[in-house]
């Protein structure tokens, strides 16, 4: 049986929903049902395969998150882009386990090299349509309204998702994200 790149990242999310920190390979090869050397012909070494679920993971949110922010107004889409944190982290969880495994600004100095420049530019369009949107609520996208944009549409509803991912995230959180996503944004006007 042949096991596809996908096969074995999906593997790897399961196994990391359920433990804390890295997994060892064999426990992902048992969890996709295929020999090690399966798992080590498509990824080079263990960081491969960590970091390519990392990026997948990242980028997979990184759709929904970025649909939300083109949404019209742009204060409904500061709202929305904060709203999609927990709802993608509650119907994906061990996705959004997956993208606690590293930090960008560390990974970008440790990934294989053959990932570097993937996980250096992973979030350039994110950060993009993030600052366009920061233009669209506010007419000008200095550094302070930056910051807010940043704060109410990623730091805040990270805040309250991280303490539940591998559990069930509350549906509270969802208005929590919105009240202060809100709040924050209108600081700026």
């Amino acid at each position: 049986m042949k096991f596809s790149a996908d096969d074995i990242l999906d593997a790897a999310a399961r196994v990391v929903l359920t433990r804390s920190g890295s997994p060892p390979v064999a426990e992902i090869a048992r969890e996709v049902g295929a020999p090690v050397g399966s798992v080590y012909y498509r990824f080079a070494s263990r960081d491969e395969l960590l970091v390519s679920l990392w990026l997948r993971s990242v980028r997979d949110f990184q759709q929904g998150f970025m649909a939300a922010c083109r949404l019209e107004p742009a204060a409904d889409a500061v709202v929305a882009a904060a709203r999609h944190i927990p709802v993608y982290c509650r119907e994906h969880p061990a996705e959004a386990r997956a993208m606690t495994l590293y930090r960008q600004a560390e990974l970008v100095r440790a990934a294989p090299e053959s990932l570097r420049d993937e996980v250096a530019t992973v979030n350039d369009q994110v950060n993009a349509l993030s600052l366009e949107l920061t233009r669209r609520r506010y007419g000008v996208a200095d550094e302070w309204r930056t910051t807010l944009l940043t704060t109410a549409t990623r730091q805040c509803p990270y805040g309250l998702v991280r303490p539940h991912l591998g559990g069930p995230i509350p549906d509270w959180i969802d208005d929590a994200t919105a009240a202060c996503a809100r709040a924050i944004a209108a600081l700026g006007d």
